[in-house]
């Protein structure tokens, strides 16, 4: 049904996401202009369903139910009854292990945990063990007899899996372990994924022949639904900090429940999502090109959709008009055909349509954000509030949040005394402090910050160089230079990725920060570049020895 065939290259030509979306408007998913693409979209698929190939399968089924169900909110849809009827009928008589199988099994649970697993709990757990069933001994998924694991099969049980985990069903977690360890080890050195993935038998990374973006987006977001499961993600400020660490350093986490992996290096997770990201901000485009055509386009962005949502859970970021998702609504706007629908894969256009439509509404999105924030809960079962940016984990590796009640005058004070006991920084003082609406007290925590930076203890000078890149003020660029030389590398990432946001250039002369802290002469030619910029825009400005 969707089947990725063989290479998936991007173009060269391509315009990346990462520096694209400069002239697209800013949507939301309730924007007028995408409720309309939607809107025409979902009446092509009420129109047409049934007349494709892969449409009456369970997955097509459920693919296009799960579209109309978030587009109208109506669980009296005749889509929406005729994919639970299919659901029940094929749980209870068996369900098909043909070369689409896993697809389906993956997209059903999806689809009924979207309806609410509770009033269909036979169905969620026969469709579980289906998937447990049809795992490969090396952790992954794949067509019947196939010589390697399939990544794009692979996210469907993952996704799977997660959502029925996420609605109080009781997922096999060796099951988890064994795919998360599949995925870790076939990722190529360069963080992408490939289709069918060649796996070495151990965590040396090998060359992977058919590398994309829509494989590296399913691969690296079924990482974060495996780190989710795991119970990795359990604190988006701190993983932060996490994914900084080498792979030798595995961090102690302590859940009430036990859920945390046995036989998953947490390093080794850690860095492949992060090398993931790498490769995806570097290399990810707006289309998938194979032969010089697209291939299998929609299903990408549905995929790109999903490795959004669970990035920005993990990362704590908060952009409700994203670029990517900026660009990509002006390119499905201008790919939408007259009757309504998108076509690009061998799939057919009912669940092509299906897939832009989910992109669209950010249905992932809106899942995570529904279950894992609004809810307040983690994996683990502790209680958050929704805000999770101030979250932290305490020496005792409980969940805690920064107190709201203390002004940013008190959490400058505490990070500015070296008396301050170090479990207080962790429980009190958030990663950036929400400066002063008034200019004249700004300027003095500014002052303060940049004081901070350059002299501070180490949870000072991070947060400092965190806060400093919040507010474009060129008075702050010398301390940030300054902080480029820091002893910690975590210190000098913020200080660079702050110079970063404050100048708009996003490559920030390609000054690399790995699981190495750079050299000397690395980071002294990293200075001189970011002074030769500052001194442009800023010739009187003072630098700081």
């Amino acid at each position: 049904m969707f089947r990725h065939k063989n290479t998936v290259a991007l173009a060269t030509s391509l315009l990346l996401l990462s520096c694209c979306c400069s002239s697209a408007r800013a949507y939301t998913p309730q924007s007028p202009e995408v409720q309309a693409a939607v809107k025409r979209g979902v009446s092509y698929i009420e129109k047409n369903y049934g007349k494709g190939g892969h449409d009456k399968e369970l997955g097509g089924i459920c693919i296009s139910a799960l579209a109309c169900y978030i587009a109208t909110g109506n669980e009296q849809h005749p889509l929406v009854i005729k994919a639970v009827e299919q659901c029940r009928t094929e749980s209870k008589s068996g369900f098909s292990r043909s070369g689409h199988a896993n697809y389906s099994l993956g997209i059903a649970l999806i689809f009924l945990g979207e309806l609410g697993p509770q009033q269909y709990q036979p169905e969620v757990e026969a469709l579980l063990e289906a998937i447990y069933e049809q795992q490969r001994a090396d952790g992954a998924w794949s067509y019947p007899n196939h010589p390697t694991g399939d990544t794009s099969q692979t996210q469907y049980a993952c996704l799977g899996m997660w959502m029925a985990h996420r609605q109080g069903i009781n997922v096999k977690i060796p099951a988890v372990e064994k795919v998360c360890n599949w995925l870790i080890r076939t990722q190529a050195p360069n963080g992408s994924y490939a289709y069918q993935g060649t796996d070495p038998g151990s965590f040396n990374r090998v060359n992977q022949s058919d590398f994309s973006a829509s494989m590296t987006a399913a691969g690296v977001g079924s990482m974060y639904v495996c780190g989710e499961l795991l119970g990795f993600i359990d604190d988006p400020r701190m993983l932060q900090l996490r994914m900084t660490l080498p792979p030798a350093i595995k961090p102690v986490v302590t859940r009430d429940d036990k859920v945390i992996a046995k036989v998953v290096e947490q390093g080794r997770w850690q860095l492949s999502a992060k090398d993931g990201n790498t490769w995806f901000n570097r290399n990810a485009g707006l289309e998938n090109v194979y032969k010089g055509a697209k291939h299998q386009q929609y299903y990408y962005m549905y995929a790109l959709e999903r490795y959004w949502a669970f990035r920005e859970l993990a990362e704590a970021i908060k952009d409700p008009e994203p670029r990517w998702y900026n660009a990509s609504v002006d390119y499905l706007r201008g790919k939408q055909a007259a009757d309504g629908s998108w076509k690009s894969g061998e799939q057919g256009p009912v669940l092509d349509t299906a897939f832009a439509v989910l992109f669209l509404l950010r249905t992932s999105k809106a899942t995570v954000t529904r279950i894992v924030l609004e809810q307040g809960r983690l994996t683990g079962g502790k209680g958050l509030k929704a805000d999770m940016s101030t979250a932290s984990v305490d020496n005792k590796g409980k969940v805690v949040t920064a107190d709201p009640s203390k002004s940013v005058s008190e959490l400058l004070k505490m990070l500015d005394d070296p008396k301050t006991p170090q479990k207080e920084f962790s429980s009190e003082v958030p990663d950036k402090l929400e400066l002063s609406a008034d200019p004249k007290q700004r300027q003095l925590e500014l002052t303060r910050l940049r004081r901070m930076l350059t002299n501070g203890l180490f949870k000072a000078r991070l947060t400092a160089a965190k806060t400093l890149g919040t507010v474009r003020d060129l008075g702050s660029a010398p301390a940030l230079i300054f902080a480029l030389s820091d002893p910690d590398k975590r210190v000098m990432r913020a200080a660079r990725d702050s110079l970063r946001f404050m100048s708009r250039n996003s490559d920030g002369f390609n000054f690399v920060i790995g699981d190495e802290r750079p050299t000397k002469p690395e980071f002294q030619e990293a200075q001189r570049q970011w002074t030769g910029w500052l001194l442009s825009v800023k010739p009187d400005a003072e630098l700081i020895e």
